[in-house]
């Protein structure tokens, strides 16, 4: 251990740690695919891309172990914090977001190069990780229930992580039929269950959606940081988009006729199904352009509207990298299924910005970490030799207050639940950016 640093500080970083570092994870590995899959490459993109998903297995490993380290050690807290902020909650899908991610990078790249065993790899992992976005979409939406929330302003877009789980899921299912070299018996109940959580996740974003327009109309929407959470509600959409074309170009390639059972998965219905796969996944774009266009307006207004209150930087800024991603990643598909030129220079702009906007936010990620200032130390990891004990005891003490709200209210957004207990979020959270 470095010299004059505090142990109980890392023991408060370690209480204060929260599903939504989950955050990062998921924008790395989103990141990874745009770069492997983008329609105009540069020499030296691809192992950037593989880099990144590197990066990506490290960052949920990492992720992973820290928060089951705060379960071990402060199994009251971190229970409390699910029970009563709804951030904390919902961040919950995305350890399967990320996983998926992982899984899809493992079929665009390692098939090719290590042999088509990878893809069989892929395959069985996808179905342990369906059987876990099939348990958060339903798990949580019923925890919120749990949670008491009782009007509008207490679903924030954060909720829509578990339908994004699912939907991811169901992107990850195309891509390990369309790439990881697996037999039609293989391939076509991964793309049947595949639709399922389509069908599973679409419906509910519509619904959540509409809460969410409520919320906005009401003028219930943050005026905070939190404001950049408003970019989850184009995630569904985007994903949703993504996840029918690739299905539909998989269903058209060969495994439906292949298999070629009953009166539906037959070579017959291949094509109808295929073509109005793609074509809802274009309709569904366009709503995803909807909410992308009307979040980036509002994440705007608030930003410059309040730019004397708001400074300084915060975790939900992370908000914004894997739904832009997800709607990118779509546009690049339909650039390459309907060989448009128009879709693969916006999915080249959007890469660009989605590239300046990780760097960006990893930069003061790692500021942050460094500092201390994103687990709520003030005063960083090292303390004077001089009252050192002092300190310590001020830094446990502190895991109530400052720590535990530097991450909280700082999240995608905590519902009333954290509002009633601390007071308003929105106070809060200005505050403690200012700090940052």
């Amino acid at each position: 251990m470095a010299p004059n640093v505090s142990p109980s500080r890392i023991r408060v970083a370690i209480r204060d740690f929260t599903t939504q570092w989950f955050l990062i994870a998921q924008g790395t590995g989103i990141l990874a695919i745009i770069l492997h899959n983008l329609a105009y490459q540069f020499r030296g993109l691809g192992i950037i891309s593989t880099i990144l998903w590197v990066l990506t297995i490290v960052e949920l490993c990492v992720m992973v172990l820290i928060y089951g380290i705060r379960w071990f050690l402060y199994p009251t807290e971190a229970a409390q914090a699910l029970k009563t902020q709804t951030a904390e909650l919902s961040c919950l899908a995305s350890p399967v977001i990320t996983f998926t991610t992982i899984l899809i990078m493992i079929v665009l790249t390692l098939p090719d190069t290590w042999g088509k065993e990878w893809g069989m790899v892929a395959y069985v992992m996808w179905w342990i990780n369906a059987l876990f976005a099939l348990i958060v979409v339903t798990a949580i939406p019923y925890c919120y229930a749990a949670l008491e929330l009782q009007d509008i302003s207490t679903f924030p877009p954060s909720t829509q992580l578990p339908i994004i789980s699912t939907l991811t899921c169901a992107a990850g299912g195309g891509a390990i039929c369309n790439f990881g070299e697996l037999s039609p018996d293989l391939q076509v109940p991964v793309i049947i269950v595949s639709y399922l959580f389509v069908g599973c996740g679409l419906p509910l974003a519509l619904t959540m959606d509409a809460l969410s327009l409520s919320r906005i109309l009401t003028g219930s929407a943050p005026t905070t940081i939190k404001i950049n959470q408003h970019m989850i509600l184009c995630g569904p959409w985007g994903q949703g988009s993504f996840a029918l074309q690739i299905l539909g170009s998989v269903v058209m390639k060969g495994s439906f006729a292949a298999y070629d059972q009953g009166t539906w998965i037959t070579e017959a219905a291949a094509g109808p199904i295929g073509y109005a796969s793609i074509f809802a996944g274009l309709l569904f774009w366009g709503q995803g352009t909807f909410w992308f266009v009307f979040a980036m307006g509002q994440i705007t207004h608030v930003l410059v509207a309040n730019r004397k209150e708001i400074s300084g930087w915060g975790l939900p800024v992370w908000s914004l990298v894997f739904p832009m991603g997800v709607y990118t990643n779509a546009c690049i598909q339909l650039g390459k299924l309907l060989g448009s030129r128009a879709f693969n220079v916006i999915s080249t702009i959007l890469a660009v910005v989605l590239v300046i906007i990780w760097l960006v936010n990893m930069g003061f990620t790692i500021q942050g970490i460094l500092r201390g200032t994103l687990f709520g130390l003030e005063s960083g990891w090292k303390v004077p030799q001089v009252g050192i004990h002092d300190a310590q005891e001020k830094d446990a003490g502190s895991v109530q207050s400052t720590g535990r709200l530097s991450q909280h209210a700082g999240g995608p957004d905590n519902g009333h639940t954290n509002d009633r207990t601390n007071g308003s979020a929105d106070k809060q959270t200005n505050g403690l950016t200012n700090s940052h």
